[in-house]
């Protein structure tokens, strides 16, 4: 009896020690295994942070590599509350840019209008080196509640990564702006053009059209002139040129009962270069430069059309009178621009 009990208490001895080794061993690699899970875990935690970070510091390096550049830029007010919006957009950076959008401030009324339309244009899209040009036909139009003629407005672009592109005004505009005691309307001295008049009533025709020749050589003939006029007002009004505007040539002589003069007043051309018989007044919108036409001897406002020539030759001062309204107000101003040789 005793040998049996005592072989029976070693065995359960023995089970118990083998149980224990067992228990510590799946222990073991229960911890193995959630640490090891742990540790994947952190790792994968750890790239996609890394990631994160890498993806948000390309970002932040790209938006402070982005540089569009808005130039030659004007905003004026188009129409009841609409704001017209000009400028010519560079993209100076090393890498591409996307306008998604255009945004105007009515400093007059304080109130903003935006136009997201841009970002459907081709070209908004903009690689390095590329030119959005919006002007003319081009320009943009942006409803800005309240806005009305004088009011004043900054305009400026938004890209894709969030940077904003002021709209710069023409460098012609700053100096305008020093030189306001000559007047508010200037004159593009490179653009001084003469026409041939050819044709008789009604049909009065503008000669090699729509060119037209230099207009610092003229000849003693029956002529017409085309002039690039700017508005240059400070307060960005529109300003209106009425039949009264005349083009005014002066031949000086050492004796002055000798001297003669010759004028053109203003006219309106169709598309095709024909003097239309009849003067509409002719606007010229803030910072937009406009071509205006001399052809006739007589006002149109008073009379019929006539055409005009120097009627002597050798060199002669040519003056531009314009008359009319900038904004309410009434308009005079006499602009000494350029110097002739009628052959």
């Amino acid at each position: 009896m005793k040998r049996i009990s005592l072989h029976r208490k070693t065995r359960f001895g023995s089970s118990k020690g083998v149980s224990t080794v067992i228990a510590t061993v799946f222990l073991v690699l229960t911890v193995f295994v959630l640490s090891t899970n742990v540790f994947l875990w952190t790792l994968s935690q750890n790239a996609l942070y890394n990631q994160a970070a890498k993806d948000t510091n390309q970002r932040n390096a790209d938006r402070m590599n982005e540089n569009v550049i808005a130039e030659e830029g004007n905003c004026t007010w188009y129409s009841a509350n609409k704001v017209k919006v000009q400028a010519k957009l560079t993209n100076a950076g090393s890498i591409a840019a996307q306008i998604i959008n255009l945004w105007v401030f009515d400093t007059s009324k304080q109130t903003y209008g935006f136009n997201n339309s841009i970002a459907s244009l081709s070209g908004s899209n903009m690689n390095p080196g590329q030119v959005l040009n919006l002007t003319g036909s081009n320009a943009m139009i942006v409803n800005v509640p309240n806005a009305v003629s004088g009011d004043k407005f900054n305009a400026w672009f938004v890209t894709a990564r969030g940077n904003t592109v002021p709209v710069v005004t023409s460098r012609g505009i700053i100096i305008a702006e020093v030189s306001q005691g000559i007047g508010s309307v200037g004159m593009d001295f490179g653009a001084f053009i003469y026409y041939n008049v050819s044709g008789s009533s009604p049909n009065f025709n503008l000669q090699v059209w729509p060119n037209g020749k230099e207009g610092f050589n003229v000849p003693d003939a029956d002529i017409a002139f085309r002039v690039t006029l700017t508005n240059f007002d400070m307060n960005q009004r529109t300003i209106n040129l009425t039949s009264h505007s005349a083009l005014w040539m002066n031949f000086p002589t050492f004796n002055p009962q000798q001297s003669r003069s010759a004028w053109w007043y203003i006219v309106d051309v169709d598309d095709t270069g024909k003097i239309k018989s009849t003067f509409s007044v002719i606007s010229l919108p803030y910072g937009v430069p406009t071509k205006v036409y001399f052809a006739s001897f007589s006002d149109l406002g008073k009379t019929g059309f006539s055409r005009s020539s120097p009627g002597n030759k050798g060199p002669a001062a040519v003056n531009l009178m314009v008359f009319g309204t900038i904004g309410t107000s009434t308009l005079g101003q006499n602009i000494p621009f350029v110097s002739v040789y009628v052959t």
